[in-house]
């Protein structure tokens, strides 16, 4: 009985994560979005184009769209 009440803590836990987690995506996704309204030079400015933007904003909600966004320029800065 002890061990199933482990279990149901520790995915009652996991759960909670997975709400935080997404949670945070869905806040991140939002400055994201925010960056479509930029014009081009300024988008540009910041190391990024529109199109690398909607690519974020597509991403599943699973994925931090801000960290995807950043791993995209760090990479393109990299080559």
């Amino acid at each position: 009985m002890r061990d199933y009440a482990l279990n149901r803590a520790m995915a009652a836990e996991s759960i909670g994560a997975s709400l935080v987690t997404l949670y945070g995506n869905w806040r991140d996704r939002r400055e994201v979005a925010k960056l479509a309204r930029y014009g081009d030079k300024q988008l540009r400015d910041l190391g990024v184009s529109r199109d690398d933007v909607h690519w974020a904003m597509r991403q599943p909600l699973s994925q931090n769209a801000r960290l995807a966004l950043e791993e995209l320029v760090f990479k393109r800065a990299r080559y």
